[in-house]
């Protein structure tokens, strides 16, 4: 698995390099990005109306509208840029219009567009051709004929002396718009030094992305799967007869995908080469070499060849639901929850139950070195061998959004979700090694957490926030913010966090855009110093 996510990172690292190659443009390259005005109501609210159908206007909205009722606020350049439009009466009577040209250190020029301007008695807009740097003031808020006041704000590749159209017929990141939240994060994280490479969407993806050993990062949306090429370009695409559940990857350039209705596909670039149907509807699978093991909705599993010959099936019960299936390199284990129990069980690749135990509360489990841990209430269980022992407690209930990982050396490693949002670390005896707060609290889904070579923590939350943490002492060495969508458009079921024991990793907050991270980079000193250790 790890030298698999190795190769998958060289694909992704193929994506341009930031560092310039060409004269400085007499503005400079952007150093930092920012909003163009405070916007932490529309995150607080999950507000986010890019490319949204508004009757009214005949089309997709191809900015975001930002800062309602807030007329006067004065409206920030968001990087360093020359200005290329200026205009009172850009809009006429929607107010006026600056753009300003960006050039970023991959070359990419990118305008950003701020309309429903207005001026004010100490505030002008700038020039044709004056240069701007972040957080240069370019006019207010104002107070356009058809609607309340607010900031109309885009970022584009194109048009940069038309302050329109504002809408288009088609999805906007197809013809030119980037979404401005998710380019701003993106942005910020690829000047950050740690950042290795990136892909990005026009697609939403609904399940995490798979990166492919031949390069392909593919997605799958709604009912389609989607292959892209790094970082942005989109290559083929496969609709299924219904929501897809589940896209994981197999060697040489293979997906097999699932949707809702149960069929089940192998795919090899654009190609379906296979197709049978799985039972189980929403039910997960995993792919275990060339063995694939789908969850059925009674709690039972069914595996078939990646070809879709089928091996073996083991029966659940009536009235049980799978609550939870998870791999490790000897087989998986499941959670079925009946009756007010849960059973829960491991299961090798032949088939064969080799380890069952009763849990009266629903149990996190995540695999170790030699089997599996498991989180029971406050109780740390460690199963090996055919053996379940509690060793250990955490001191608190675990909460719904729980969640725990274990490293290579058998610690382990959980956000309790309790009422004092406490992460905590275990050794392999037990013992607790610390107990921090969680830099989060009142989380709706339980962060990713993944541990690399054991010397740093990383844990994604559903708002697109990735934490470094010390395995030392649980001190927080890092915090990069990727943007996660709104209301209307997040899927927190799509977030993706991978690390290798180099410290290699990929993030994706469950929106648009996919980041390569170098952890050594991330660490730093605190890094070094448990290696030394």
């Amino acid at each position: 698995m790890r030298l698999l996510l190795y190769a998958l990172l060289l694909c992704l690292l193929r994506a341009p390099s930031i560092a310039p190659v060409r004269a400085q443009p007499d503005c400079g390259f952007v150093d930092a990005i920012d909003y163009p005005i405070d916007i932490s109501d529309s995150i607080r609210q999950g507000y986010d109306d890019f490319s949204l159908f508004r009757a009214r206007f005949g089309g997709l909205h191809a900015g975001i509208d930002l800062g309602f009722n807030r007329r006067g606020e004065v409206v920030r350049a968001a990087a360093r840029g020359r200005v290329t439009y200026s205009d009172i009466n850009g809009w006429d009577t929607e107010k006026g219009v600056v753009i300003v040209a960006h050039t970023f250190p991959d070359n990419s020029i990118a305008y950003s567009v701020y309309g429903h301007m207005e001026e004010a008695n100490d505030v002008r807009f700038p020039v044709v051709g004056a240069c701007v740097t972040m957080g240069d003031i370019l006019g207010t808020i104002g107070w356009p004929s058809r609607g309340l006041p607010h900031l109309h704000y885009e970022l584009r590749d194109f048009l940069p002396t038309d302050g329109g159209p504002g809408y288009t017929q088609e999805n906007p990141l197809t013809l030119g718009w980037y979404h401005p939240l998710d380019f701003t994060l993106l942005w910020r994280a690829r000047l950050n030094p740690a950042t290795s490479g990136y892909a990005t969407f026009a697609d939403g993806p609904t399940l995490p992305p798979v990166l492919l050993d031949t390069g392909y990062v593919v997605l799958a949306s709604g009912d389609t799967i989607v292959g892209y090429v790094p970082p942005f370009t989109s290559a083929w695409r496969i609709q299924m007869d219904g929501v897809v559940t589940g896209i994981p990857g197999l060697p040489g350039g293979r997906i097999i995908a699932r949707s809702r209705t149960g069929q089940v596909i192998q795919i090899i670039e654009q190609s379906i080469v296979a197709a049978w149907t799985a039972e189980g509807r929403d039910a997960p699978f995993v792919a275990l070499g060339e063995t694939l093991v789908f969850g059925m909705a009674d709690g039972g599993l069914s595996a078939f060849t990646a070809l879709g010959q089928a091996l073996w099936t083991l029966a659940g019960d009536s009235g049980a639901r799978l609550v939870s299936l998870q791999a490790n390199h000897n087989g998986v284990a499941i959670a079925q929850r009946s009756q007010g129990q849960t059973r829960w069980r491991m299961i090798d690749l032949q088939g064969t139950v080799v380890q069952e135990t009763q849990f009266v509360r629903n149990p996190i489990f995540a695999p170790a070195p030699t089997g599996w841990k498991l989180l029971d209430g406050m109780d740390v269980v460690r199963i090996d061998a055919g053996v379940s022992s509690m060793i250990g407690s955490v001191g608190a209930l675990a909460g719904r959004t729980a969640a725990m990982t274990v490293d290579a050396f058998g610690n382990t490693y959980a956000y309790l979700g309790d009422s004092d949002s406490t992460l905590i670390a275990v050794d392999e005896s037990g013992a607790m090694r610390w107990r921090v707060r969680y830099p989060a609290s009142r989380l709706s889904q339980a962060p990713l957490m993944d541990v690399g070579g054991g010397c740093l923590l990383y844990t994604l939350d559903d708002d697109g926030m990735l934490n470094v943490f010390n395995t030392m002492d649980g001190a927080l060495l890092q915090q990069i913010q990727l943007y996660a969508g709104g209301v209307q458009n997040s899927h927190p079921r799509a977030r993706l966090l991978r690390v290798d024991e180099q410290e290699r990793g990929l993030v994706g907050a469950g929106f648009l855009s996919l980041i390569a991270l170098d952890g050594n980079r991330l660490g730093g000193d605190a890094l070094q110093s448990c290696l030394l250790g």
